[in-house]
């Protein structure tokens, strides 16, 4: 264990969303290998541009309009890299608390968060994180992509995830609108990060068993807020797994967040009130009061507690990420997109 980070039981009053077991936070030192840029990480160019990169390579090309009115994504050639060790069915077996109990989930996230703080590939910066279960929701109660100021800014909580089915499908490249997007893209979508194991593979056999018993270790996501997405970092065949056994997975969230002060402000309230009165009036939704709910509380909360991913500048900005992209395209067949979408990319 890196003495370095600290690990402490999570106080948070509310993340907004179902968490059915206890969490940890981690605080990270801006020293030694933690002030380095990690692994696996984010880089941006000017224009909500941004790359996902492990091991030095791209995983994922991302561009996104600058009125949040559709984004387009592109993957790289590069495998993903493993960021925890493989469990071993020991380790399994360590966990001797009832599944989806509170000392299973605690177990399990001091567990996880160990493998994060000693991970040879790691995913931790510098920092504040949240460790913590957290459940997913149908699609189609995601809330939409947000079209005011008043209903999104950096610092606010992650949104639950949704659409695990993403598990078993691997688009190479695709576009997303977000003015009217699918239930499968709102904020929260899983996003896989390798190739789905065939079912018949050994491990994936091995986790439907544990799916079926119940036994099933936590799927590991890691919520990034600039793309209202989970990736998938650790249990990719776990999940599969479960989506063939039609079982629900355990999931274990991770996000970096910010505690910023604020003092109160009735202009800000006052915002809050009436565009809360204003989207009520349209239609009292599910969805449309959820979204409210969250927006008053965050308006409110003093101090409150909210995700913002880190990322760092692409050297050479521009010109390095349309040449990346350039090569990737003529690297191998990439389904044609409507609206010359990956031109827009580059």
């Amino acid at each position: 264990m890196n003495t370095g980070v600290s690990i402490v039981a999570d106080d948070t009053r509310s993340w907004g969303m179902e968490t059915p077991g206890p969490g940890l936070l981690l605080h990270v030192p801006a020293a030694g290998r933690w002030a380095q840029r990690p692994a696996m990480h984010l880089d941006a160019a000017p224009g909500y541009r941004i790359r996902l990169r492990g091991m030095r390579q791209t995983l994922l090309w991302t561009r996104i309009d600058s009125y949040w009115d559709r984004a387009v994504f592109l993957r790289g050639t590069a495998l993903f890299p493993q960021v925890l060790p493989p469990l071993s069915a020991p380790e399994v077996r360590a966990v001797e608390a009832a599944s989806g109990t509170g000392p299973w989930w605690e177990a399990w996230a001091w567990r996880v968060a160990r493998a994060l703080v000693e991970a040879p590939l790691p995913v931790l910066h510098a920092g504040s994180w949240c460790l913590r279960p957290v459940r997913a929701i149908a699609a189609e109660k995601a809330e939409r992509h947000p079209v005011s100021p008043m209903e999104w800014g950096f610092g606010q909580p992650p949104l639950p995830p949704h659409s695990l089915s993403a598990v078993t499908r691997f688009l190479t490249a695709w576009k997303e609108d977000w003015w009217e997007s699918l239930p499968e893209q709102r904020p929260g979508a899983v996003l896989a990060l390798r190739v789905p194991s065939s079912p018949e593979d050994g491990r994936v056999k091995s986790w439907r068993k544990r799916a079926r018993d119940g036994t099933l270790p936590p799927v590991l996501l890691l919520y990034v807020d600039i793309l209202a997405k989970w990736l998938v970092l650790d249990g990719h065949d776990r999940l599969h797994a479960a989506l063939l056994e039609g079982v629900e997975p355990p999931l274990l969230g991770l996000w970096p967040f910010v505690t910023p002060p604020r003092p109160a402000s009735a202009v800000r309230e006052e915002g809050a009130l009436f565009s809360a009165e204003f989207q009520l009036r349209a239609g009292a939704t599910p969805e449309t009061v959820d979204r409210v709910n969250r927006m008053l509380v965050h308006s409110f909360t003093p101090d409150p507690r909210g995700t913002v991913s880190r990322a760092w500048p692409i050297p050479g900005g521009r010109e390095t990420w349309r040449e990346e992209v350039t090569t990737r395209r003529r690297r191998g067949w990439l389904p044609p997109l409507e609206d010359n979408a990956l031109d827009w990319l580059t």
